[in-house]
């Protein structure tokens, strides 16, 4: 795709990196000028008029230029100025306020000629921004949490925030007059960085001579060490740490006042290890010490916060809680009734319901609008997790009013449109359940137990009117959601639950499970769409298309429910809580 004219021999043209052909092309340019092809998300090259030779090239990610190169040969073209120019405007088009680059120092002449700023430099990469008010802000900022006496710094990750991260923050505490902890701002999977700076908060809450500072693009982020998110390790990466290291010097370390800092040991990602000796051996060099502190270990092995994010992935709750200290619990508990609400979007195809192939019955939502409501929910799982995270009885007023918030926002967020309020009820209640079950009873969680204490804020939450669920409850006599929840989702936990543990090794597990729903439920979306003849008939066919199982016959399903505005919504959410449910409890 051509973008625009280069005066009247050269012109610019994205490169797809993706293809393999176009990757290897810009792969041997880059080569020819001792660059490796980097991980970006835009990529662009300037080739002759007429001819695909590319002459200069080079990357975004995010809002980072990098992989840049032009040949000498054309160098009195102002190719390279072109380039960059065009590389900055896609940057501003994606609303960042600033552009950086990483790239050789060759080309430093060449971005200070476009008003970059050099942020760090090494023998072989700078690190420039097209502004110094990002980095002043910042450090401003952490120019004001400074305070007298000896001071030590943690940069952490904490995706999430373990037993070893509680270790070692409680011993660096206890080292230094004052102890400030830098969060990632950036992260690949698993939490966010309002999760993890919010996990550090609560459990350094009682240590008061602990800061938890804001995260920067300048403290290992995206933008100076991106290797470290890909788990990547090779020449470029050794560059990359010695510019994060060097703003660390520089510009951080200085404005905290810091002489210290602590890092624990990794025996398992062989980058952070490389980070860790190159750190002990420039460090003490700008007059920082560096103090590495062994893994903390359970069971003859060291705690890891890749770990606990496996134990997560496989649906592991209890191993994954024994890893992180109280006050981590309720944002692991919430990432598995995120994680159920994804799958169930996610699971393909769902008859009648968005999934990834179609809108199924509905004109207002899609996949992306679905997940955007998810993402918007996610801050009151936890929440509702935290209000179930103590030993004094759960307040239904807590929850509700939680709840009420969160709908809100979900509203907001989807432009009034009700994506999942139902799953937000069942989700809610059960996380908030859940969490006081765990805190209460040792760790353990029964479905006896956890039945139970559902039921009892079923029965004690407030009627409903004049929502589509509660005019079809009494109008058809059917049960509606608070009446499923009073009765502590019978069905969930004496069948569908161990239905699902059965299909464990099954590739349909999640189609099926669906089905087995739709056949046993009053689906008061499907009385509400469709009429009672309808809900009744669904009930017979989903129960016969298990029985009689093909992916064909579900598509057949789909198209039948989309010709005839059938959407069994309310499937949906027990099929998500149905997940949820067996995460919590221990086979």
């Amino acid at each position: 795709k051509s973008f625009e004219n280069m005066y009247a021999d050269y012109e610019i043209n994205e490169m797809p990196v993706g293809y393999a052909p176009t990757r290897l092309k810009v792969e041997n340019f880059l080569h020819r000028h001792g660059i490796d092809l980097d991980k970006t998300d835009y990529y662009a090259a300037i080739s002759p008029s007429g001819d695909d030779t590319i002459v200069a090239a080079g990357g975004l990610l995010r809002d980072t230029i990098r992989c840049i190169a032009v040949d000498d040969a054309v160098s009195d073209e102002h190719l390279a100025n072109r380039l960059v120019t065009h590389l900055m405007e896609i940057v501003q088009r994606r609303g960042f306020p600033t552009v950086k680059v990483f790239t050789k120092p060759k080309y430093e002449e060449i971005f200070k000629s476009l008003a970059f700023n050099t942020i760090a430099i090494t023998d072989n990469v700078v690190f420039m921004e097209n502004s110094r008010q990002p980095l002043n802000r910042y450090i401003d900022h952490l120019r004001t949490l400074a305070k007298p006496g000896v001071s030590g710094v943690i940069v952490m990750n904490c995706n999430p925030f373990t037993l070893g991260h509680k270790y070692l923050v409680e011993y660096a505490a206890r080292q230094v007059d004052n102890l400030y902890i830098i969060p990632l701002l950036d992260s690949s999977v698993g939490f966010n960085y309002e999760e993890r700076r919010e996990m550090i908060c609560r459990a350094t809450e009682n240590l008061t001579n602990v800061t938890v500072c804001e995260g920067s693009a300048y403290s290992i982020s995206k933008a100076t060490f991106p290797t470290y998110f890909l788990k990547k390790v090779d020449v470029v990466t050794q560059q990359q740490i010695e510019i994060d290291l060097q703003i660390f010097c520089r510009y951080i370390a200085p404005a905290l006042g810091a002489t210290v800092r602590f890092v624990g040991s990794e025996p398992f990602d062989q980058l952070t290890r490389r980070y860790n000796e190159a750190m002990m051996e420039r460090l003490p060099r700008c007059g920082i010490a560096v103090r590495c502190l062994d893994r903390v270990a359970k069971n003859g092995q060291a705690v890891s916060a890749s770990t606990v994010r496996k134990l997560i992935a496989a649906n592991r709750m209890h191993a994954a809680m024994a890893e992180v200290p109280p006050s981590t619990r309720p944002f692991v508990m919430a990432k598995f009734a995120v994680d159920a609400l994804s799958r169930e979007l996610a699971t393909t195809p769902k008859p009648g319901l968005v999934d990834k192939a179609n809108n199924g019955a509905h004109t207002d939502m899609d996949f992306i609008l679905m997940q955007r409501s998810i993402d918007a929910l996610r801050p009151y799982f936890v929440r509702l997790a935290q209000i179930g995270n103590s030993s004094s009885p759960l307040s239904i007023a807590d929850i509700q009013h939680t709840g009420i918030e969160a709908e809100r926002c979900m509203l907001r967020t989807t432009n009034g449109v009700n994506t999942h309020r139902g799953a937000l009820f069942s989700l809610g209640i059960t996380v908030a359940a859940a969490m006081w079950c765990y805190n209460n009873y040792n760790g353990n969680v029964d479905a006896k137990t956890l039945s139970r204490v559902i039921a009892d804020i079923g029965s004690r939450w407030p009627r409903t009117t004049g929502t589509h669920g509660a005019s079809v409850a009494d109008k058809e006599k059917v049960t509606g959601a608070r009446d499923n929840a009073a009765a502590g989702y019978r069905q969930l936990f004496e069948v569908w639950v161990p239905y699902y543990r059965a299909l464990r090794d099954d590739r349909h597990r999640d189609q099926k499970m669906l089905l087995k729903i739709m056949s046993m439920l009053d689906d008061t979306n499907i009385y509400f769409r469709a009429g009672k003849d309808v809900a009744e008939r669904v009930k017979h066919s989903s129960s016969v298309l298990l029985d009689h199982f093909s992916m064909q016959s579900l598509e057949d399903m789909d198209e039948e429910f989309i010709k005839h505005n059938i959407s069994p919504g309310g499937a949906a959410d027990m099929l998500a809580l149905t997940i949820l449910v067996n995460a919590i409890l221990k086979y």
